[in-house]
This record gives C-alpha cells, structure tokens and sequence, in this order.
C-alpha cells in the first residue's frame, strides 16, 4: 500500500499555524520569526516533509568571478548575492539543489564548457549578471534548460528575467523633471551591460517626453570592465561645459562615486546637484546619502528564473520584466 505524502497543510495543521506561514520557513522568506522557522523546520523533519515541487535533480547558476572574487566585497554583499541566496533557498523549496560556480575570466573567453556539465545531471542552468554574448550561446547550446538572470542578449533565443529597468529609469528622470530639473545628466557605462542600456533608455525617452535634451558624456560611451568608476567619472565630470543641475546614475554606487567625487570640488548634494540611482543597496555608507533610487525585485528574480529552469522546454523562450518600486529620499532639490 502506497504511503500518503505529508503535505504543508500537514505540517500546520501539527502545530497549530498557517500552511503559509509554514511555507515561508521552509523556502526561507521573512514573514515569520526565527523562533517559529525553527519549530517549523523541526517538525517538517520529524514528520519526513517532502517538497512536492514538479522536478528533482540539481540546477546549475553560474556567475562571472569579478562579482565574487574577494576584490568586490560590495556586489558579494548586495545584488549577487542576494539573488544567488534566494535561488538557492527557493529551488530546496521546489525539491532541487542549486549548486553555485563562478566563472573565470580565462575560461569566459575560451568558452569553456564549465566542468561540473560532466559529472553531474544538471536539471538546468541559470546565469547570473553580464557574461559575455558569445558565453551566453555556448550556454545555450548544451541542450539544457537555460535563464538568464539580470541579463539579457537580443540575439540569445534564451528565457530570461531582469528588472523593469527603462520604466525603473524613466521613473526616477520624470521625478526630477517634476522637481523642476531640465539639465539632466545620465552617468553609467551605457554599453556595458543589457541593463544599464536599458536605464539609459528609460532616461532618454524621459526626456524626449518632456521635450528635453538627453546629454551625452564620456561615461556613457566607456565599456571597460577594468577601470574604476573613481577614475572614469572624475574625467567625465571634466569633460562637461556646464554642471546639470541633476545626475540619474545607472546604479547607487555611481551615485556614490559621484558624490564623493564634487564634494571633492566643494559641492555637496542635494544644495548643488541632485542624484538618483539604482538598485536600493543596503550598505551603511550608501544608505547613509539618502539616496533616491529604485528598488530592483532580487526575491522575484530568483524565483522566477528557478521556476523558468524547471518548467523546462514547455515553452517558447521569453523576457520576463519584473517591476521593483521608486524610493524617495532627501538627494533630490525641488527647484521648481
């Protein structure tokens, strides 16, 4: 006779709280405390809970090595990391195991297949920020199930899952246009990544909508991955005839670049410029600019590209925009 599987609904019912409740303990999401995490966690294993997720096996996320090597603690302690951590904790939710590589340099540019495809039957294979094109297609070809994370190629026939980010941008210049700026300046690598391209066409149609001028300026045209943004924005910031009266920064760290660069010059933000960034990073020393910026969805893009990889090729592959919300602080002067 066939052994009944014990369900979440089973697990609540035992302790006398919500089938939510429990299924946020187990994926690993907020909403429920530490104390009641561990009972629940607890009880699911006395009782043999299963997840009854629709498929077993293990997912590869491979992320290139400059967002994980010891010299770039700041993306290890925010966007990165967050999402490679929900990933993981969502796919043990859907009964996978969701195993971690980065990708060197060295093995980015000779395209190699990464070596974990040989000794282990990967499920699929989630990608994680901006590996190049070419890598992105020898991905593809492997035959599995494949997402791109915050990345996207038009020419890679690949699913992926990135934030709303030409909606994110167009939000954050219409606010300053609100605010009485029309000296507006974008300052990001424009070309660097499928993202900060789209950030900067969400400024561009911004403007245009309000019959203003995009600018241009040495930043937005450099795609280097080796020169600092403290190097690059200071002879940007030169190269300018006349100050804006406000900058939108492809991200909260070019924001902070930025800042610390015209304090050098005695200025100070928002009595002499405004600025808006991106992402919503949660470190002490950004937080503390009180910065306007956008708040990308990291939870929902984790899950998403999990729940993509294992629908497998049921569908036609396809780019999922997630929504994330503006933030407003005190970087942004109204001159109106």
């Amino acid at each position: 006779m066939r052994t009944k599987s014990v369900t979440l609904a089973d697990v609540a019912r035992a302790l006398g709280v919500s089938s939510n409740a429990v299924s946020l303990a187990l994926r690993g999401k907020e909403g429920v405390s530490e104390a009641l995490r561990e009972r629940i966690m607890a009880k699911a294993r006395e009782m043999n809970y299963v997840s009854q997720g629709p498929a077993q096996g293990c997912i590869l996320a491979l992320i290139p090595y400059r967002f994980t090597g010891a010299e770039n603690a700041l993306y290890r302690s925010t966007f990165y990391h967050h999402v490679c951590f929900q990933m993981e904790s969502y796919a043990a939710s859907r009964g996978c195991q969701l195993i971690i590589s980065s990708v060197q340099p060295a093995d980015e540019a000779a395209l190699r297949v990464p070596q974990l495809l040989s000794t282990v039957p990967f499920t699929g294979i989630i990608t994680v920020g901006n590996l190049s094109r070419e890598y992105c297609r020898m991905i593809l070809s492997q035959g599995l199930p494949y997402v791109m994370a915050d990345q996207y190629y038009d020419d890679v026939p690949a699913c992926s899952v990135v934030t709303a980010n030409t909606s994110g941008a167009y939000l954050l210049t219409s606010h300053l246009i609100e605010k009485g700026h029309k000296s507006i300046q974008f300052f990001g690598m424009a070309f660097r990544t499928s993202s900060l391209e789209d950030r900067w066409i969400g400024y561009k149609r911004a403007m245009f909508r309000h019959g203003l001028r995009p600018q241009d300026n040495l930043l937005l045209h450099s795609s280097s991955v080796d020169t600092d943004d403290s190097v690059l924005i200071p002879q940007a910031l030169d190269e300018l005839d006349e100050l804006p009266t406000a900058f939108v920064c492809g991200h909260d760290n070019t924001a902070q670049t930025l800042i610390r660069a015209l304090a050098a010059r005695g200025l100070s933000c928002p009595r002499d410029f405004s600025v808006v960034g991106f992402d919503n990073i949660q470190t002490s020393d950004v937080q503390s600019l009180n910065l306007t910026t956008y708040s990308t969805p990291k939870n929902t893009i984790a899950e998403k590209a999990v729940d993509l990889v294992l629908e497998g090729h049921n569908r036609a592959p396809q780019r999922i925009q997630l929504y994330g919300d503006v933030i407003y602080r005190g970087s942004v002067r109204d001159i109106r």
